[in-house]
């Protein structure tokens, strides 16, 4: 039982990284960002450009400070991956989004959508069709162990619940204790006033857009060095799990996003465990679970990150 609980930890640990980047967007800026996922994708094939060679220097690591390395290595790559999504996610959004932010909502749905074909285009021309597997091209074979309670758990998957940890504390400080956070959460509450006093809301709607396209690159580019693999289309199911997290955390709460991709990822690993068609059913029945309970969601809130 350890072992599955901990297995959905790390699971709703990158979860809640791929979801806090959708949640910061449509709390903020309204949009239903259905290329989200594949902003997820485009990290996970990036982290294999930026990370597989030097990761690579210290394949099969058996010994505490090589894990160490290891560990500092891909955290590293992962962040330097996620960074190149910082300058996509704001083309992005000065080019395509931002002329669309008073049209009705068909027209965003039907934008993000030709946004995600375009990127997994992008993907295919640059990384070829087929799924990349980083144990070949960085030659990591080998993720060392930690005991845990008697369990031999990967030392990896503990580094991303750790990192999953630190992504909320940061963001939760971030948008509570820094000004440029506090301008955003206002910006956010009422628009008009904002630009009444003289914040610059085209700024700040392409700092979101890039800050939640940064942290769906992070969850996918810490997943892909697990080790992992990518593939076109991997964005999908992210996507779709990233729905269920911010509907049963409630929209534009980030306390609610980590809840519910903790929820999910421990409910989903343990109907894994005892019952393997649950699997996919699981995140769906405990959304259903919590919209009849509080059809706002644990920690609703409206126009607002918090």
């Amino acid at each position: 039982m350890l072992e599955h609980v901990l297995n959905g930890l790390y699971y709703g640990s990158v979860l809640f990284m791929i979801a806090s980047g959708m949640t910061i967007i449509f709390g903020v800026l309204g949009i239903l960002n259905l290329a989200h996922g594949e902003l997820y994708a485009l990290g996970a094939f990036t982290a294999f450009t930026v990370v597989g060679f030097a990761a690579g220097q210290v394949a099969s690591p058996t010994g505490p400070v090589t894990a160490v390395i290891f560990g500092l290595v891909v955290l590293a790559g992962s962040l330097a991956a996620a960074a190149v999504l910082l300058p996509v996610g704001g083309a992005l959004e000065a080019t395509f989004i931002r002329p669309i932010y008073d049209r009705d909502e068909v027209y965003q749905l039907l934008l993000t959508y030709g946004l995600l074909l375009v990127l997994t285009d992008v993907m295919k021309l640059g990384w070829g069709p087929s799924p990349i597997d980083v144990g070949v091209y960085s030659g990591i074979n080998e993720i060392p162990t930690t005991e845990l309670v008697g369990v031999s758990y990967p030392s990896y998957n503990i580094l991303v619940i750790l990192v999953g940890v630190a992504v909320f504390a940061w963001l939760v400080w971030f948008f509570d204790r820094t000004k440029t956070g506090r301008i955003v959460r206002a910006t956010a509450i009422d628009r008009e006033m904002s630009t009444a006093i003289g914040v610059s809301t085209d700024r700040m709607f392409t700092l979101v857009f890039a800050i939640g396209a940064f942290f769906a690159g992070f969850g996918g580019a810490m997943v892909s060095i697990g080790p992992g693999s990518a593939s076109l289309g991997m964005g999908l199911d992210w996507l779709v799990l990233s729905f269920v997290v911010i509907v049963i955390g409630g929209l534009g709460s980030l306390k609610g996003a980590f809840v519910g991709a903790l929820l999910v990822g421990i409910s989903s690993r343990v109907a894994t465990a005892y019952y393997s068609p649950l699997e996919l059913a699981a995140p769906f029945l405990l959304m259903v679970l919590v919209l009849l309970v509080r059809p706002e969601g644990l920690y609703g809130t409206w126009g607002e990150i918090e």
